[in-house]
């Protein structure tokens, strides 16, 4: 995977009702490229949402082997890298805002 490009290293938002509460304190939840480094991933979110992150988080999540039982073969789900970036509680980025509830 080609690294140079910002949006080949933060690949898409992860929404879930965890990361949708963490939002309302500044936490956003990424699947980002499994060789990217902490400061490529800070640089390319800068880039892209235009907002300095104070913090990143990074974990590493190794594929399943499941197995196709018409074939009976295994099969192997690829590793996933996710990124938990910290922003200033004051900014919001709006595209990924929790809904509001009344």
């Amino acid at each position: 995977m080609n690294l140079s490009s910002p949006n080949n290293i933060i690949l898409k938002p992860i929404t879930t009702e965890k990361s949708l509460k963490d939002q309302l304190l500044g936490k956003y939840l990424f699947q980002v490229g499994i060789k990217a480094t902490k400061g490529q991933i800070a640089n390319a979110f800068k880039t892209i949402f235009g907002v300095e992150p104070l913090a990143i988080n990074t974990n590493k999540i190794k594929g399943k082997v499941k197995t196709d039982w018409k074939k009976r073969q295994p099969i192997a789900k690829p590793d996933v890298k996710k990124a938990i970036i910290t922003i200033k509680k004051d900014q919001k980025l709006e595209l990924l805002s929790p809904p509001k509830t009344k």
